[in-house]
């Protein structure tokens, strides 16, 4: 691969989150017991210009009503089912040309939804706000060239919209000597700057120092296996966690309050060295690679998994692992065989973990799950059919 942005796509890949340790202040750990009730499978019928690969969904609820949704890279277009009767309710074309154009420069694209009059969309280069008509409303351009030193706006499924400002994550791959790495910022879209950056790496990160200097030497080679964060959460009430922190750090109007264990207490997750190990940067005189490595220590995968009501939080610790060979690149890749679900409930703040059967996990991947009132779907990790795609639907209750 060439040292180029191409680097970076693939980086994010095995990106997922930073690290934290516990405070004094940590409540009490697995004090809920929690238990799982499978449920009947969900389908959506996928139409002919849809691949069922390459399809990572969100729940979205606008006025009410839930829609299964997810971004079709070949054909351009987001994608709304009615969650309750699986039809589609609404296909967003995203212009390539004309006045109305979205470009995706270096093949990075998320997007967030506050209704159907305000859609964000990010590109890496430029910021959008788009309608169901697939107008643009507004587009801002962040950056002239893609530098691993910039700070860009990331949506998820804290970012919140109100009075024209997104409240939303903020990252930056490489953080200069002595500068602070800002969390969060609040963004006026209609002004197109920044009004405001808060909450410093470092309330979350101990280890913030030695992780900067590993991805500025990182960056010397154009490979960075780069750490970033996952919040749950609005603006006024934000959780804020890592790939490797067994930790969620809860801050009430961007003012850091309590540290709450959301891990699980049998098996602690690994450290930042443990982090940098589990991908494999391998530089040639021309290109540079970055793979998962096929020995992984405990960690979490996936993101931070949300109720709707944003009650409760899910994430998923994969804690075994063991190689096996990829048969289309004959490479060694590796497969998770032990895993568990931590829940977390964000009115009492205590927290519960559920060992997650094998054959669920051989079933399913762990990074790619959305939840419902329904409960939690996780994707099946090999299609029965091109035409549908299938999520094994679990609920958790408390016993």
């Amino acid at each position: 691969m060439k040292n180029s942005v191409k680097t970076l796509l693939i980086v994010l890949l095995f990106t997922l989150s930073a690290c934290g340790t516990s405070s004094n202040k940590e409540s009490e750990a697995g004090n809920v017991s929690y238990e799982l009730t499978q449920q009947e499978d969900k389908v959506f019928m996928l139409d002919d210009e849809t691949s069922v690969d390459g399809i990572y969904a969100k729940y979205v609820v606008v006025d009410g009503v839930g829609y299964y949704s997810f971004f079709n890279r070949p054909n351009r277009h987001l994608y709304f089912y009615n969650y309750k009767t699986g039809e589609i309710a609404h296909k967003i074309k995203l212009a390539a040309d004309g006045p109305n154009e979205i470009i995706y420069p270096y093949g990075f694209f998320e997007y967030w939804v506050h209704d159907f009059d305000n859609i964000f969309v990010n590109t890496m280069q430029f910021y959008y706000k788009i309608n169901k008509e697939g107008e643009v409303l507004k587009r801002v351009k962040s950056h002239e060239n893609f530098s691993f030193s910039d700070s860009r706006l990331a949506l998820d499924a804290s970012t919140t919209f109100k009075d024209g400002k997104l409240y939303t994550s903020n990252t930056s791959f490489v953080t200069a000597e002595g500068d602070t790495s800002w969390l969060r910022a609040n963004f006026d879209f209609e002004k197109g700057e920044v009004e405001k950056y808060y909450l410093d790496e470092r309330t979350i990160l101990p280890d913030f120092e030695d992780k900067a200097e590993r991805t500025r030497e990182m960056a010397k080679t154009g490979g960075i296996t780069s750490l970033g964060f996952f919040f749950a959460g609005n603006d006024q009430n934000l959780y804020g966690t890592s790939q490797i922190s067994d930790s969620l750090y809860y801050f009430e109007n961007s003012e850091f309050k309590e540290t709450y264990f959301a891990g699980d207490p049998e098996i602690k997750s690994t450290d930042l060295d443990g982090f940098f190990m589990l991908s494999i940067v391998t530089t040639t005189e021309n290109s540079v690679s970055i793979g998962p490595n096929p020995t992984q220590p405990p960690h979490f995968v996936g993101n931070l998994y949300t109720s709707p009501d944003k009650q409760m939080i899910y994430r998923v610790l994969a804690h075994g692992t063991k190689p096996r060979i990829n048969p289309e690149t004959n490479k060694e890749v590796p497969t998770v065989f032990g895993a568990s679900l931590i829940v977390f409930d964000t009115k009492t703040k205590k927290s519960g973990v559920i060992k997650l059967p094998e054959e669920l996990i051989n079933q399913v991947a762990l990074n790619n799950a959305f939840v419902t009132e329904e409960g939690i779907h996780f994707s099946l990790k090999e299609a029965n059919s091109e035409s549908e795609k299938v999520y094994k639907v679990v609920k958790v209750n408390k016993l």
